[in-house]
């Protein structure tokens, strides 16, 4: 009796293949499948529908978006001839009905959503006319803070991406406007201010990868609002403009750098390589990879400029090597990721 020879099925190298736009495209240049297939199954990947529904939440963002533009600029145009307690209570009216409309709609329904992203964003203009009217003397981060905590709970239960950016941007802000505010400042606790910075960024980036531990099948789970891969683009990209100026400060001052700048440069070069590990082997993420490939580029290049022009060339030498090292990195840079592409380390997470 004959064995079955080992290995995995056909089904189960169909099930791993991802059928795409490009696929389908060199198919047919193979002549594979005809164009009338292509066609089909182009209408069968991108449903016509979807377009209409992607068209309609946008029209519906951007309506909500003019309205509480059409909001601000009110009270911006007409600040002189509204009386104070009209003015805070005008605010205070539209806080309460866009919370209750948002209470009131189904969570999952983009309506609700929306009212409740207006309500966060009409808090922020409530405590900015406050704040002019009874002239509290509060300091800029005092604002933004409160602004978080207020909207916290909010972003917690609304499950909305644009929401939680929101509540992402102020925290960022809220806690850098608070650290610049200290007097005294040095090239030494800057560095470490970006670091905690990045590693804040990090934590919350952290949590997101931990929370999905399925993105392709995290649709349907707790956290499936998370799962759109620009979620981690976005977190990732905070982080590195803060690894970024960590790493800079050490390299302009490399020779008279501190040991808390010098420490504080190895602990971000060495987050950036855990980073390019994780989305290289654990998370494989292209995008994500050439956005750090971005950054060690454009630090390599800094300090051939700084170290040639310093040390050894004059204006004419330095232009010439750092030109030659920009050639080499991104050239570099564009040939692995082009490896990467070719041997298809993005698919597994194509649908997320």
């Amino acid at each position: 009796m004959e064995s079955k020879p080992e290995g995995p099925s056909s089904f189960e190298l169909l099930k791993s293949v991802s059928i795409d736009r490009h696929l389908l495209d060199e198919l047919t240049a193979r002549g594979t499948i005809d164009p009338d297939l292509r066609l089909e199954s182009l209408g069968w990947l991108h449903p016509g529908h979807l377009w209409a529904r992607w068209t309609m939440v946008m029209l519906m963002a951007f309506g909500a978006g003019l309205v509480l533009a059409g909001i601000v600029f009110f009270f911006a145009f007409n600040w002189a001839s509204i009386p104070d307690l009209v003015k805070l209570g005008l605010i205070e009216c539209a806080i309460i009905l866009t919370a209750l409309g948002a209470w009131l709609l189904p969570q999952e329904a983009l309506p609700g959503r929306l009212l409740l992203l207006a309500a966060a964003v009409l808090t922020g203009v409530f405590l900015a006319v406050f704040g002019q009217i009874y002239q509290t003397g509060a300091d800029a981060w005092q604002f933004f803070a409160l602004w978080v905590v207020l909207i916290t709970l909010w972003t917690a239960i609304g499950r909305f991406l644009p929401l939680w950016v929101l509540w992402l941007l102020l925290a960022n802000l809220s806690f850098y406007l608070w650290w610049s505010d200290q007097p005294g400042l040095e090239d030494d606790h800057t560095s470490l201010m970006y670091l905690v910075h990045a590693l804040a960024n990090g934590a919350v980036l952290l949590a997101r990868e931990w929370l999905l531990p399925d993105p392709v099948e995290a649709e349907g789970e707790a956290f499936g609002w998370l799962a759109p891969r620009w979620t981690r683009w976005l977190l990732l990209a905070a982080m590195l403009s803060f690894l970024f100026p960590t790493l800079m400060i050490w390299i302009a001052n490399w020779e008279t750098a501190s040991a808390s700048v010098a420490l504080s440069a190895l602990v971000a070069a060495g987050i950036t390589l855990v980073l390019f590990l994780a989305f290289r082997f654990w998370r494989p993420d292209v995008p994500a990879l050439a956005m750090e490939l971005l950054m060690v580029c454009i630090l390599v290049i800094m300090a051939v400029a700084i170290i040639m022009f310093d040390d050894i060339f004059a204006s004419l030498g330095t232009t010439f090597f750092t030109a030659i090292a920009a050639v080499a990195c991104f050239g570099g840079a564009a040939g692995y990721l082009r490896s990467l592409l070719a041997r298809g380390i993005d698919e597994q997470e194509a649908g997320s």
